[in-house]
Parts: structure tokens; C-alpha cells; sequence
């Protein structure tokens, strides 16, 4: 019975890597997000402009509009287009995300430069120009990468000193306005490498968290991802389940390989949802079994009884799962459950590239010929004396135990008195 390689340790000496494909990924879903959004946007302010140059055409009068009406509506037309195509292909798409310097600033630059011929005030309109670029460069930062920042910046540079030099500027407006845009693309450069940080943070989170969630049940899934790195070891108290389905080599002769995968999920999925209701640890998968724990990593002063609770639940879950494949005309299955507390030692464990979060110690040992014993005392369930210990006398009232004698386990001097419980309330309807 061996671990999948897939069972690695829920917190690993170092966590499963995340290749530089993952995130540049999610950073080209970003882009492409951001691109999307941007040619909505592009659509929206040029629709804005086409009204206003209406406005201003048919109903101020302002024939010199019709100059550059042109321009705009090759400008939206270019701009809808994108919008509407990119969604329906990637490459269009991905492509969009360079429109900033390849559309919006040359096409304002075309528009502009037509304006300031016929302007009364070209120094404004160049002022304004200038605003564009910056916003326009701004914005190019969501959809595109760090270094292509600065030829964005570049582009917008030589086309404010085309609209500059038609405006007639001075030479101090044709250094500082350029300026203003490269420091704007210095500064927004940061921004791509602040998402790849953040993704990268976000994505690790989501790994980490999907990790806990196969070893341990919510509750303590989150207590752990809100606190340290639970992998370094410990010595406590702990309260060890094995359990082992009977027959499991027999029955899976007569079983297609597909089957044999799909009675193993069944019965772990039943398994492990009584292991984590009951706030147990999941070690790990046993091919046909498994081994859980209690009292660690989070502290449960009643941990046996959680112990000897869950391994009754399974036992009953177990009945469900017989149940339908009874329906499917499947044999029954039955297992072996056994429940030692004592000291473990509890940590990340293995080569620093493939470590198990797992406890080691007698305990464990105990728990493991436990189990074994339940099919020569034909029971379902076995607990040490150990267990007994800890169950405090209102848990009689509930689930009863029944003395089964001494137990010789291999690798100790001593015997282990053994038990098997029983809940109560099975045992009066049965009478």
C-alpha cells in the first residue's frame, strides 16, 4: 500500500514551485482583461467626440469641425472594431493591447495636428495633447508589459514635438512636455511588476490553501493559513486512526483497473468527510486505507473522543456507501479501524524537495497493529487502553466499551488492553 505521488505534504520544506508559465499566464489573461476594457473605453470617449463635433457641426455652425470629422470617425471606426473582434479572436485581442501606441497616439496626434492649423489657439490644443499622452500612457500600463513602456513613451515623445513644432512652442514647452511623458512611463513601469507580484502572491495563497484543504478539514485549513508554517517539528499528544478496508487485494482481482480508482475515491471521499468533520489531520492515503490524527497541528483537549467519534462515523458512513453498492449489485465493503493516543513527533518529514507533513513514533506503530488486530477479534473498531484513558465518564453514556482483553504489538515489552467502543443507541435497538 503506497502513497500517490500526488499525497505530497500539505506544507513541503519548500512548496511546489510555481513555474514562470503560470504567471505570465495570469498576467496575459490580465492584460487581455485590461486590453478589453480599454477598447470599451476607446469606443465610449470617441463616441463622446463624435457627438460633440455634431454638436458643434450642425448646430453651432463651426464648419472648421468638418476638417477633421474624418479623422475621428476612421478613429472610431478602427476603435469599434477592435472592440467588437477582440473577444472573438485572441489574436486580435492580444494585438489590441499595443493600441495605445500604435492607434490612440498617432491618430490624436493626426487629429490634432489638423486642429492647430485652423486653431486660433494652438498652444492649447498642444497643452491638451499633452494631457492625452500622459493619460494615454497611463493607461497603456495595464495591458502591457514593463519594458514596452518606454518605446510607448518614445512614440508619444516624437508625436507632442510634431504637434509642438506646429504650434510653434517654445524650446523650454519641447523639453518639458516630453519629459513630463517619459517620467510618466518611468514611473507606471512599476505597475506590470506590482501585478506579477501581486498574482504571484495571490496564486501561492490559492496553492497554499488548496494544499491545507487536502489534509485538514476547513476550520483548521484556515487557523493554519492565518498563522506560522506548521511543518516544523513537534512533540504531543496525539490520537491515531488507521484504517484499512478487508479483502482489499482479493476484491480488486475481479475489478478493471478504472473501477479499482473509482471504489477507492468513493470510499475516501466517505472517509475523509467524517475525518474532517470531526477536525482530524489527513496523513496520508494508504492505497486501500489511511492514516489521520487528532490534537495536531491545532490543540483539541478532547481529541480521543473525537478519535473514537469519527472512527463510529466512518463505520456508519461505510453502511451509505454499502448501501449503493448494494443497488449496483457491488459486494459490501468492511474495514478495520484502529485508535492509539500517546507522544508522536509531528512535522515536515523527507528530502527538501518531496517532505510529508506526518507523525512518527510508537503511537503511530500501536494504531497500525491496532487496526490489524480487528480482523482476529471480528470487530470493526479497536482502541487502546491509552484512548480509554482520555474519555471522560459522560462519553459512557453515549458509547459504550467493551473489554477485549490483552493484545501482544510487535516491537513492545508490554501488552495493549484493548476495547471495542460502541454507541449506545445501536446497541438498544439491536436488544
Amino acid at each position: 500500500m503506497s502513497e500517490s505521488p500526488e499525497n505530497a505534504s500539505p506544507e513541503s520544506g519548500r512548496d511546489v514551485p510555481l513555474t514562470e508559465d503560470l504567471i505570465e499566464g495570469s498576467l496575459v489573461g490580465s492584460r487581455q482583461r485590461n486590453a478589453h476594457f480599454m477598447n470599451g473605453v476607446r469606443v465610449i470617449v470617441t463616441t463622446g467626440f463624435l457627438i460633440v463635433y455634431a454638436y458643434g457641426y450642425f448646430v453651432l455652425k463651426d464648419l472648421g469641425l468638418g476638417d477633421t470629422a474624418p479623422h475621428l470617425l476612421l478613429f472610431w471606426t478602427v476603435g469599434t472594431l477592435l472592440w467588437f473582434l477582440g473577444p472573438r479572436s485572441s489574436r486580435i485581442l492580444d494585438a489590441s493591447r499595443f493600441a495605445v501606441p500604435l492607434l490612440d497616439i498617432p491618430m490624436v496626434t493626426w487629429i490634432q495636428h489638423a486642429n492647430i492649423r485652423a486653431a486660433d489657439h494652438p498652444d492649447a490644443i498642444a497643452v491638451f495633447t499633452l494631457a492625452l499622452f500622459v493619460f494615454l500612457t497611463s493607461l497603456s500600463s495595464f495591458s502591457l508589459r514593463a519594458r514596452h513602456l518606454i518605446p510607448t513613451a518614445v512614440v508619444g515623445i516624437v508625436c507632442l514635438l510634431t504637434i509642438y513644432r506646429a504650434a510653434n512652442l517654445s524650446a523650454l514647452s519641447m523639453l518639458t512636455g516630453p519629459t513630463l511623458i517619459l517620467m510618466t512611463a518611468i514611473m507606471m513601469s512599476w505597475l506590470p511588476r506590482r501585478q506579477r507580484a501581486l498574482i504571484r502572491e495571490a496564486s501561492e495563497r490559492e496553492a497554499r490553501r488548496n494544499r491545507l484543504a487536502r489534509y485538514f478539514s476547513p476550520g483548521v485549513a484556515e487557523f493554519i493559513e492565518d498563522r506560522d508554517d506548521p511543518g516544523e517539528g513537534e512533540s504531543c499528544e496525539i490520537s491515531v486512526l488507521f484504517c484499512d478496508i478487508r479483502g482489499f487485494t482479493r476484491l480488486s482481482e475481479n475489478l478493471e483497473a478504472s473501477d479499482v480508482v473509482s471504489l477507492l475515491n468513493a470510499f475516501h471521499g466517505y472517509m475523509v468527510d467524517e475525518i474532517f468533520r470531526y477536525g482530524g489531520t489527513l496523513d496520508k492515503y494508504l492505497g486501500d486505507g489511511l492514516l489521520a490524527w487528532f490534537n495536531a497541528p491545532v490543540r483539541q483537549k478532547d481529541h480521543a473522543v473525537r478519535a473514537v467519534n469519527c472512527a463510529l462515523a466512518m463505520v456508519e458512513s461505510l453502511e451509505t456507501l454499502n448501501r449503493d453498492r448494494a443497488a449496483a449489485g457491488d459486494e459490501p465493503l468492511h474495514i478495520g479501524i484502529g485508535i492509539h493516543s500517546g507522544n508522536a513527533v509531528v512535522g515536515n518529514v523527507g528530502a527538501a524537495h518531496r517532505r510529508e507533513f506526518t507523525a512518527i513514533g510508537d503511537t503511530v506503530n500501536v494504531a497500525s497493529r491496532l487496526q490489524s488486530l480487528t480482523r482476529d477479534r471480528d470487530t470493526d473498531i479497536l482502541i487502546s487502553d491509552a484512548v480509554l484513558e482520555l474519555i471522560p465518564e459522560s462519553i459512557n453514556r453515549e458509547i459504550a466499551f467493551h473489554a477485549c482483553g490483552a493484545a501482544e504489538v510487535r516491537g513492545r515489552r508490554q501488552s495493549v488492553e484493548i476495547f471495542v467502543p460502541s454507541r449506545l443507541a445501536l446497541e438498544q435497538e439491536t436488544h
